[in-house]
């Protein structure tokens, strides 16, 4: 018969809380409630007149980090596959200026629009996706080129001016339900949507494992029978659907397409993904921590937008952070192995 006594009680609670200290998600969990709680006290000084922690910035602060946080998961799997994609930022203003442009000049109908916009995404992506995956040309430059020629389009489709839709996908904006001044939205609940079905593929699925193989060495995966090649040029499709999907959401949001629509939301993106704890080198990652980091980032913006502090500011504590994250995320790496060889 099995007993457990008081020592094995508590051996127990000790090993689940050294788990949990140990977990790759706990450090930027760990921020994130220091930050609320941070929040929580500033307003109380302020005696709520800084309107933090009410229902409608709260729903306004997911309702911003929807569309990043939707970028951000399908670029978790391309940097944990090991590679990257700068130029997302200059494609979401290049499909959402096209998408304004049809509807409000060549008077399409909003269901051909979405589709063909869908359709140009994960076309666009597999082209990239292609010549990266073919050659041994670093994501970085190839992506580099792919954001002037998305930024030239843009011009071209705009000529610097902005299209406005009134009255055009409104399903895309629509209040799910509300509590009070606390108002869901369907971007939040796309964005949760997708965290939650990402992840459990991630976490559950032969597709999940390959993604970590493929970005931890490469022969392996190849010798473990994946077809590398092909795997690389479905995860770049992937990134086109969801960043097609986050320009149709932002474009519903703004009610414009506009030039500057995306200007800087790739360094926002990666900042919220390798604030989560995936490793820039690839092999590490996971969904969740990227959905803290995209909170985490998302809280510091609304605040010092409260505050009054220039936005501007918003673009060194991203890089900072992202320094910051890519430090640590080393010298933890560098731990791990000195703690494996000692363990040999």
């Amino acid at each position: 018969m099995r007993t457990l006594g008081k020592g094995g009680q508590t051996g127990g609670r000790s090993e689940t809380g050294r788990g949990l200290m140990q977990h790759e998600n706990t450090p930027i969990l760990m921020v994130l409630v220091v930050m609320v709680l941070v929040v929580v006290l500033v307003e109380y000084l302020m005696k709520g007149t800084a309107n933090f922690v009410s229902g409608m910035n709260i729903s306004n602060v997911l309702l911003q980090v929807s569309v990043t946080g939707i970028f951000a998961l399908s670029m978790t799997l391309v940097m944990i596959s090991g590679g990257i994609d700068l130029s997302i930022g200059n494609m979401l203003s290049f499909l959402a200026t096209g998408m304004a442009y049809l509807m409000r000049t060549a008077k399409w109908g909003e269901p051909e629009t979405l589709l063909l916009a869908l359709a140009v995404g994960i076309g666009l992506q597999l082209v990239m996706g292609l010549i990266i995956s073919r050659t041994r040309i670093e994501p970085f430059i190839v992506s580099l080129g792919f954001m002037s020629i998305y930024r030239g389009l843009t011009y071209l489709i705009t000529n610097g001016r902005e299209i406005t839709i009134i009255g055009k996908l409104e399903f895309l904006k629509a209040v799910v339900f509300r509590v009070g001044l606390f108002v869901v939205t369907v971007p939040i609940v796309l964005f949760v949507a997708l965290s939650v079905i990402v992840a459990l593929v991630v976490k559950y699925t032969k597709f999940g494992r390959r993604v970590y193989a493929v970005g931890g060495n490469e022969g392996a995966a190849y010798l473990a029978g994946i077809n590398v090649k092909n795997f690389k040029l479905l995860l770049y499709g992937i990134n086109g659907l969801f960043v097609s999907i986050a320009a149709m959401t932002m474009l519903a949001r703004i009610g414009t397409g506009a030039p500057v629509m995306g200007l800087g939301k790739e360094i926002e993106v990666i900042a919220a993904v390798v604030v989560g704890g995936t490793a820039m080198s690839g092999g590490k990652g996971n969904i969740w921590g990227t959905v803290f980091g995209v909170l985490v980032l998302g809280i510091i913006s609304n605040a010092l937008n409260i505050l009054g502090v220039s936005p501007h500011y918003q673009y060194i504590i991203s890089g900072l952070l992202i320094v910051f994250a890519v430090v640590v995320g080393y010298y933890s790496s560098q731990r791990t192995v000195r703690r494996g060889v000692r363990k040999a």
